[in-house]
């Protein structure tokens, strides 16, 4: 069995909650793989066809299949995203999320930092230059959506402003249930409620990442037990996430020189005000 739709992307952008609510409806599946990334990632697109779409078995009858993967708009880091799912299914609906950039560089740098690994810089500013194709080229939403369009009408093609869904989510779903040809008055359990948030969840100190860079600290720390390890580690090199990063001003006004004409062409699109993102405000 294949999708019939896909979200892809954005991260941060109240993924996670709009896709509970779109699991609750009676004729939409959502399949309990999160993420797979199948069409992005190298090592999981070579399990095949197959194996993808033995994910899709959980979805019976109903009529709307899908998954979601943010990763299927960061053309840059993964570059065969687009052309493979147009080879596999293109008479696809796409939903895709996006918010104000800004909020979401410092959510999605936040949130990478709380996995405890060091895919991303330990300090934000740093991050958001070096990681930028993670962070803010991922932002850059017309530029990843302008991937699909010459393959995708713009009728298969639903983008949901986070911010519109912050402010009245019943619309938000009711409109995204109209795209997908589904009961749009189905009801909804909690609709208000919010996941996926990061306020109080761990992230690895900046003198732990330092450390990390050593060899022998690595070493050493493969010497300890892992039942002694892990306690050992989160007590003493990790802390809550209290608080959203603070940005160098030289830093926010690069990110605003990059990713300015980009959001200019989306509210044009999608019939927003030019200044509904207030990049410069800072």
């Amino acid at each position: 069995m294949k999708p019939n739709y896909m979200i892809i992307g954005a991260s941060k952008c109240a993924t996670t909650t709009i896709c509970n609510h779109l699991r609750q409806h009676p004729d939409v599946c959502l399949i309990a793989c999160k993420e797979p990334h199948f069409f992005s990632k190298d090592e999981v697109y070579a399990r095949g066809f197959d194996w993808y779409e033995s994910l899709y078995e959980e979805a019976g009858n109903k009529k709307m299949r899908g998954e979601n993967s943010n990763t299927y708009t960061m053309k840059e880091v993964f570059p065969e995203t687009v052309s493979r799912i147009v080879s596999y299914a293109p008479d696809l609906k796409l939903i895709y999320l996006v918010r104000d950039p800004i909020a979401r560089i410092e959510s999605f740098w936040l949130q990478m930092r709380s996995h405890g690994g060091e895919e991303v810089h330990y300090d934000f500013n740093t991050a958001v230059h070096v990681n930028r194709d993670w962070l803010v080229d991922a932002s850059n939403y017309w530029r990843q959506i302008s991937a699909y369009r010459p393959y995708f009408p713009d009728e298969r093609i639903h983008i949901i402003f986070f911010e519109d869904f912050k402010v009245n989510p019943e619309a938000v779903m009711r409109r995204c249930f109209e795209f997908l040809d589904v009961d749009p008055d189905a009801p909804l359990v909690n609709s208000n409620l919010r996941l996926g948030g990061t306020r109080g969840k761990l992230v690895p100190s900046n003198t732990l990442s330092r450390l990390r860079s050593f060899s022998m600290f690595r070493k050493t720390v493969k010497l300890i037990p892992e039942s002694l390890r892990n306690p050992l580690k989160k007590r003493l090199f990790f802390k809550k996430i209290e608080g959203r990063p603070q940005w160098n001003p030289k830093t926010r006004e690069w990110v605003a020189d990059i990713l300015e004409a980009d959001s200019w062409k989306l509210m044009e699109y999608c019939g927003k005000p030019i200044d509904f993102w207030h990049l410069r405000d800072f």
